[in-house]
């Protein structure tokens, strides 16, 4: 049961104080103790507050999230970096869960672009390069489709991979460049 000003415990990340604030109350807010910014939740704040937690929970949710997932998040929840005293402890919940969502589908669609592009799997946008330089897939040996699978594995490593444009590019580019 939350308390009038419970304060959430030692976070793990900057998130994680927004997230432990919410289930102590219904509003979260923030105040200076001992030089540092602390975020708190309950049923009102107790203390002098300042106006940064809107602000700070933006930023919380861009770290963790980077700035694609957050920028969805923000949007949806009408979130922004201006001054805001409170925060209802719904809108941290419901941010959060959105960006989860988001990130969940990015990645997804960062997968089956992979696929799409894999040599391994001889997707079809790599038989589409394939066929565009004339180049028959059947005769690149298991271990040149592996490594460039590999070269292009680092531009799915984020949400938002390159585009399906710079990714045809890049392929035609290390097929036709020869390897030794």
């Amino acid at each position: 049961m939350p308390t009038p000003a419970a304060e959430a415990p030692a976070p793990a990340g900057p998130l994680d104080a927004f997230i432990g604030a919410a289930d102590a109350g219904p509003l979260l807010w923030a105040r200076w103790v001992e030089g540092h910014i602390e975020i708190c939740g309950g049923a009102s704040p107790t203390h002098p507050i300042t106006s940064e937690v809107g602000r700070l929970f933006v930023a919380a949710l861009r770290a963790h999230f980077g700035d694609a997932v957050s920028a969805i998040a923000e949007r949806e929840w009408r979130l922004t970096e201006q001054p805001r005293r409170l925060l209802p402890a719904r809108t941290v919940r419901r941010a959060v869960a959105c960006a989860e969502s988001a990130l969940s589908l990015l990645q997804a669609q960062s997968q089956l672009l992979q696929i799409e592009f894999s040599a391994v799997m001889g997707g079809w946008r790599f038989r589409r390069v394939t066929d565009s330089l004339g180049l028959d897939p059947a005769s690149l040996t298991p271990e040149r489709r592996q490594a460039l699978d590999q070269l292009l594995a680092p531009h799915f490593a984020n949400p938002l991979p390159a585009s399906a444009d710079a990714l045809t590019e890049r392929l035609r580019a290390l097929l036709t460049t020869e390897w030794h």
